[in-house]
């Protein structure tokens, strides 16, 4: 995930929770904020996926 990439070392992490809309099954991801905002627009754009819970470890 992007928490060890040098665009987000001087970012906190934070953890968005996704659920399948097929499956219902969750998963959780770990980026930094940046690319947190980035995801989530990306989520909002996909139908098959919806957000659940993103928050700032």
């Amino acid at each position: 995930m992007c928490e060890h990439s040098p665009e987000c070392s001087n970012g906190a992490s934070c953890q968005l929770v996704l659920e399948n809309g097929q499956t219902g099954l969750e998963t959780a991801e770990y980026y930094c904020k940046a690319h947190l905002v980035l995801r989530i627009w990306e989520v909002e754009n996909d139908s098959s996926m919806r957000a659940v819970s993103a928050e700032q470890l």
